[in-house]
């Protein structure tokens, strides 16, 4: 059977290849997509949310439904953010067949996961805003969700900051909530894992190669990470980029596409020099923090067939 899963995106390109390998992957059953700010503000990622499942064949009638989500973090944060990053380019369908749907996600978000009969997962891959805000409009739904898997947290890599990567970092007061909020089944998918598996140009010519609609944007999508990522002389040197958010959604189905560790975690939320820093303590240390299971590394292979496997559905390109 096909495992339920809503997203929660701040759709930039990764969160638009993971909407299109949820939305097309059939061990997947894709209920909804709530939209949070991070990237950009909510109105751009819900539009671009919209977009993407135009592209595929998901949106419009009777496709996946796009909620509007929180533009902003549950408390005020230490620091003002940076400005957004751009929209997705314009070779996606402009505007959307569909409009997003009416009431805000945090509603749809409870009443989805308290009414349906399976256990749903949920995979923010933005700040988690509106999973904190969820929580304290239900604190119930904790029990009800079948498990979270979070797009979030770095443990050696650095990120937007020295210490901390970008989706904790916008809200970290929300990362602690949800945290700590005692979910039975919490995974963090971090940076170090995201950055383990880089995609390459060899690989975009693979999606390609794939011959589908979905396939070939991410592919487009990838080639534009590498030529952004040249500006690290370290990643420049590899001709690769990670992809981050796909890789959350990779997890769901081929747990062993990545390297696992049972941890306790805490994030920074006073400190203004390590602001949003997730630490991590490992079995045979003392815990300190809320217990999850962290993902360290990921195999490239295993991660590209997954991409391969999910774009190969939806419309071919011709």
């Amino acid at each position: 059977m096909s495992v339920p899963v809503v997203l929660d995106c701040d759709t930039g390109t990764d969160d638009a290849v993971a909407i299109m390998v949820a939305a097309l992957h059939p061990g997947l059953e894709l209920l909804g997509v709530t939209t949070v700010w991070g990237n950009h503000d909510v109105r751009h990622t819900t539009d671009n949310s919209l977009r993407v499942l135009d592209l595929v064949g998901c949106g419009g009638v009777g496709g996946v439904g796009v909620h509007p989500g929180w533009n902003g973090p549950v408390r005020p944060r230490l620091e003002e953010l940076p400005p957004g990053r751009a929209d997705l380019p314009a070779t996606l369908p402009v505007p959307a067949s569909a409009t997003a749907a009416r009431g805000p996600a945090v509603e749809w978000l409870v009443e989805t996961l308290r009414g349906t009969t399976r256990p749903v997962t949920v995979v923010p891959t933005g700040p988690l805003t509106n999973l904190a805000a969820a929580v304290v409009a239900d604190p119930g739904i904790v029990e009800a969700v079948g498990g979270l898997v979070v797009l979030g947290g770095t443990h050696r890599e650095s990120g937007v900051t020295p210490y901390a990567e970008r989706n904790v970092w916008c809200d970290p007061e929300a990362a602690h909530d949800v945290l700590t909020a005692g979910f039975r089944d919490v995974f963090l998918v971090t940076m170090d894992a995201t950055f383990s598996a880089p995609l390459t140009a060899a690989d975009t010519a693979r999606l390609r190669a794939v011959g589908t609609v979905a396939a070939a944007t991410a592919a487009d999508f990838v080639d534009a990470r590498i030529d952004w990522y040249r500006r690290d002389p370290a990643m420049a040197a590899l001709g690769a980029a990670p992809l981050h958010d796909p890789l959350a959604v990779a997890c769901l189905l081929d747990p062993a596409v990545v390297e696992v560790r049972e941890a306790w975690t805490t994030v920074e939320r006073t400190d203004p020099t390590t602001y949003g820093a997730t630490r991590f303590t490992f079995a045979g240390d003392e815990p300190v923090g809320a217990p999850v299971r962290v993902a360290l590394g990921a195999d490239h292979d295993r991660f590209l067939d997954l991409l391969e496997e999910a774009l190969a559905a939806g419309p071919r390109i011709g």
